[in-house]
């Protein structure tokens, strides 16, 4: 086979990959849709409410928030999921229905980049092919034919490569952080308001910007505690002592 033959193969595989990883993009998303669709069921989200809806006409209101899967949980009211009619086809064995929703779009989510981490692989051995057989080329036709290629691999490529490398920070403020990870991982929850998962060193020091805020969390939350200056014990002492029994 002849080295002009060898290149405009090259130049036709480089082609026949762009197509794989296109349809590996969009096999993906068509999944990741059904998937979602397949969780939801018969759910309609209404967006000026920002809640999901069921098909017995009540709500799933934003419950919480988990920034390490991120996405948010919606919870029906237990009151009214424990009545249903249909609760044990729609949430047998927990008291009220949940949805999960990522507030990431394809391709930002887990799966999406998933998916165009594999779509990206291929497009790069559509680059480095046509590029290797720069070597070889010989003619004016073999050259442009051989960097029209990689400039078509390098279009395709180039909106995966900013997907990947840019990420919409889109975390909602307005519901509490409810993390997925243990705590044996390097997380922490601290109660309150608005729980949220700290993340901390080798020395247990905290390694977030709201470092402050969550000792000030843990300050209040304890000063009670502290304020009586006593223990359970000492605090028994004292009550036998006011109530006149030994010291």
């Amino acid at each position: 086979m002849t080295a002009p033959v060898q290149i405009f193969l090259v130049c036709g595989y480089a082609v026949l990959l762009i197509a794989v990883a296109w349809l590996l993009d969009l096999f993906g998303r068509r999944s990741a849709r059904r998937s979602r669709e397949w969780k939801t069921a018969n759910f309609v989200f209404h967006d000026s409410h920002g809640a999901w809806k069921c098909h017995e006409d009540h709500w799933l209101w934003p419950a919480s928030f988990d920034p390490v899967k991120r996405v948010i949980r919606y919870r029906g009211q237990h009151e009214i999921c424990g009545r249903c009619p249909v609760k044990d086809s729609c949430a047998p064995g927990v008291s009220a229905r949940e949805i999960t929703a990522p507030v990431d779009p394809w391709p930002y989510s887990e799966a999406g980049t998933f998916h165009r981490g594999m779509s990206l692989c291929i497009l790069i051995a559509g680059l480095a092919l046509p590029a290797g057989m720069l070597l070889m080329a010989r003619t004016t036709a073999e050259y442009v034919a051989l960097l029209a290629t990689i400039a078509v691999v390098g279009l395709v490529a180039l909106p995966m490569v900013r997907s990947l490398r840019t990420r919409p920070v889109d975390i909602p403020d307005e519901i509490p952080i409810e993390s997925s990870v243990p705590l044996d991982a390097g997380f922490d929850e601290i109660p309150g308001p608005r729980s949220r998962a700290v993340t901390r060193g080798v020395h247990g020091q905290p390694l977030t910007d709201r470092a402050s805020d969550e000792a000030e969390q843990l300050i209040r939350r304890y000063s009670s505690r502290w304020s009586t200056g006593s223990t359970r014990q000492g605090g028994s002492r004292a009550t036998r002592t006011r109530t006149g029994g030994p010291r």
